[in-house]
């Protein structure tokens, strides 16, 4: 074989090692920054197998909200004034919080217990509160979720700022995936992108712009990569901001500019072979 010839099969050597790794360190970074709390992801991922485990109406902090609450829910009172009024309480006495706020996760489901101890969590949490008080008061409750927001579902209505969607039920204690349940993924991954700290997204940015440098682009379009993909982010979050109408077009141009800012570098370099 000539040099020239092992030249060329190290290149195409190098190449095929070089990319899988930038996607694995791309994948560990995306990991990393959406959980980096490492055994709270692992009870998460345990808790949401049987969800309706976490509904504990017996549980010792629960104890003096179902006192309180009783003053409220009177005898007379119709269910679904009943439930108006168990969605007001919880929002009261449980105010909303970011998961990466309280612990540090991008999503994590509590207990009861972790909930009251807290004092506050986002919409998953007072939904375990409110199903659990909900059945020490004789009601059947079980979460559900559209995979951007989880409420509560009783036998007499829904609560806890319902959605017009189910993708994920729960029967007899397990999960139940309903029809066009994968349909609602890209809307719950646009909500996820919006809502997200900044911050943590641009580190993404920042590894995958360094994973694309590449020493045959000029530096010109490998900068222009940049600002297209932070553009992209940009509008990726604009475009999610409200998960019941995300906004098509903004979408569209978020993608276009982080698939912009991906291609750049790597077209750059062929052009200049």
């Amino acid at each position: 074989m000539s040099a020239r010839h092992g030249q060329k099969a190290r290149t195409r050597l190098a190449w095929y090692f070089r990319w899988p790794v930038k996607w694995a360190i791309l994948g560990i970074t995306v990991f990393f920054v959406n959980f980096p709390n490492i055994p709270a992801l692992v009870r998460h991922v345990q808790r949401w197998q049987h969800p309706d485990d976490l509904v504990e109406p017996n549980a010792p902090l629960l104890a003096p909200l179902v006192e309180e609450l009783s003053i409220e829910l009177t005898a007379d009172i119709a269910p679904s004034e009943a439930l108006k009024r168990v969605e007001r309480f919880v929002y009261r006495h449980v105010p909303y919080e970011w998961d990466w706020n309280t612990w540090g996760n991008a999503d994590y489901l509590p207990t009861v217990t972790e909930v009251l101890t807290k004092g506050h969590e986002d919409c998953d949490g007072r939904a375990v509160v409110a199903a659990s008080l909900l059945q020490r008061f004789g009601y059947r409750a079980s979460l559900v979720t559209d995979f951007t927001h989880v409420w509560v579902k009783t036998d007499k209505g829904e609560l806890m700022s319902p959605g017009k969607t189910k993708a994920v039920v729960t029967e007899n204690g397990r999960l139940k995936l309903q029809s066009g349940a994968l349909a609602q993924v890209p809307k719950a991954l646009g909500y996820g992108i919006a809502v997200f700290p900044l911050l943590r997204e641009l580190i993404v940015v920042a590894v995958l712009w360094f994973l694309l440098w590449n020493r045959g682009v000029h530096k010109f379009p490998f900068f222009l990569a940049l600002v297209l993909l932070i553009n992209g982010l940009l509008f990726l979050r604009i475009a999610g901001a409200d998960h019941r109408k995300p906004d098509v077009w903004a979408q569209w141009v978020g993608v276009s500019n982080l698939v912009g800012g991906c291609v750049l570098p790597v077209w750059r370099k062929r052009q200049g072979r």
